[in-house]
């Protein structure tokens, strides 16, 4: 499964630890606090345990999001998260 991984956490140092610990689990920076990466439930679950424990402040969410659906995404260039399309991604162009 997709996950999306959003945050609002207003301590840099908590901010850096959240950024490296998604990193560190294979997620893909999109912007500074939009992450995507791909993961069973079991292990999101996991993930969130361990960002609870370094994140006091702020918010974090994890959003599941399946393949079909993001293979419908409405996109604008080439986003970083290519590689987890769906083999029949199709990128859509606005001329």
């Amino acid at each position: 499964m997709i996950w999306l991984a959003v945050y609002d956490i207003e301590d840099d140092g908590e901010r850096a630890k959240a950024s490296a610990i998604l990193q560190a689990w294979g997620f893909v920076r999109v912007q500074r606090s939009f992450y995507v990466g791909r993961m069973p439930r079991g292990k999101a679950a996991d993930l969130l345990k361990i960002l609870q424990r370094h994140v006091k402040s702020g918010h974090i969410a994890l959003i599941p999001i399946t393949d079909e659906l993001l293979a419908k995404a409405l996109e604008l260039g080439r986003p970083p998260y290519a590689p987890l399309k769906p083999p029949k991604y199709a990128q859509i162009y606005v001329v």
